[in-house]
């Protein structure tokens, strides 16, 4: 795992001199609102209704990949803090893994968001062409047996038939969104719902728990640790009170109310995570409820629990409803490893 890190980290500087000077960048700032530029389908900015798509735009288009490498590449020659230095070496090493196989991130309606967006006619043409680009990206994914899991294949049916029956969607994108919902009619899931029914899923997966955990412990090695802590405490019964949708992950939620240190990644809500929860106040329930996430998110990755299985593990532990556990299950399937930034002072 070193071994790949240093050869990643080898190459980034290597190509440096590549990047284009006109997009140059002289601080972590800069560059981290580049970064939110770019991913503003992802995640909408006040600017949105007046703005453009561009090709760059087009999550994991060669485009995209391209000025999204070479923004970490300037991060890379940048003084930064330790903090930043971790997390541009996490986006780096995830640079390599699966996730540029699927062009529609299951936690955000994409499809909805492009709608918002400046209703010209190079508008309507870039989301045709983001809608073909998807479905080409998938049917590539499954030659190597990447594909969507029964959690993300379901939201996405969802986000199409929501958009097919909206009076607002325009009739020159909805033909394009019934083929669309066609392809994915005849769309076969993964059976996993973890990241280990992935091809390099292990290794992505691992490489979560690395920098959410802040510290490189298997996934067994964690069992072991998580369930040392939770013998320390009592069963209780926990009410979890969010907006039960997932465009924001649990713990992003649950930090909302502390003081914000910027990050760089998008499923993040470009904040430093681990650094947020180093410096929150947890009680003994609190303490509980990331332990259990944390187990359950090694159960649902690691172990290929099922959604069952998890749910059962969760209201075992923490005598949720129904309705919470599945929520639960949800986030830690389309936010794998983010219940570990408790770590730091759980953990140890």
């Amino acid at each position: 795992m070193y071994k790949t890190f240093f050869l990643s980290l080898l190459l980034c500087l290597n190509l440096v001199g590549c990047t284009d000077k006109s997009d140059s960048f002289s601080s972590f700032d800069e560059a981290r609102s580049a970064l939110k530029s770019l991913n503003t389908v992802l995640i909408l900015g006040q600017e949105s209704n007046n703005k453009k798509i561009t090709e760059e735009n087009i999550v994991y288009s060669n485009e995209y990949l391209d000025k999204r490498h070479a923004i970490y590449q300037q991060l890379m020659t940048m003084k930064l803090t330790p903090n930043q230095i971790t997390q541009v070496n996490y986006l780096v090493i995830a640079e390599r893994f699966p996730e540029r196989f699927f062009p529609w991130p299951a936690q955000v309606d994409v499809l909805h968001n492009m709608s918002l967006f400046n209703r010209s006619t190079s508008t309507v043409e870039q989301t045709i062409s983001w809608l073909k680009f998807t479905q080409a990206k998938l049917d590539i994914a499954k030659q190597s047996n990447l594909k969507l899991n029964k959690l993300e294949y379901s939201l996405l049916q969802g986000y199409v038939a929501q958009a097919i029956k909206s009076k607002a969607t325009q009739g020159a994108i909805k033909s394009h969104i019934r083929a669309f919902s066609n392809y994915l009619d005849n769309y076969k899931p993964r059976g996993s719902v973890g990241l280990r029914g992935l091809s390099n899923g292990s290794e992505w997966y691992q490489s979560k728990l690395n920098y959410y955990g802040n510290a490189v412990n298997s996934p067994l090695e964690w069992v072991v640790i998580i369930n040392e802590k939770i013998k320390a405490l009592e069963s209780a019964v926990i009410n979890v009170k969010f907006k039960q949708n997932h465009t924001k992950s649990f713990a992003v939620q649950y930090l909302s109310k502390e003081p914000l240190i910027n990050g760089l990644d998008w499923q993040t809500h470009y904040l430093d995570l681990p650094a947020m929860a180093s410096n929150t106040k947890l009680s003994n329930n609190d303490k509980l409820l990331m332990l259990t996430m944390m187990e359950t998110d090694i159960g649902i990755h690691y172990h290929a629990w099922s959604i069952g299985q998890a749910k059962v593990n969760l209201s075992k532990r923490l005598k949720v409803s129904e309705q919470t556990a599945q929520y639960l299950v949800e986030d830690i399937i389309l936010y794998p490893g983010q219940s570990f930034s408790f770590c730091g002072q759980i953990c140890y």
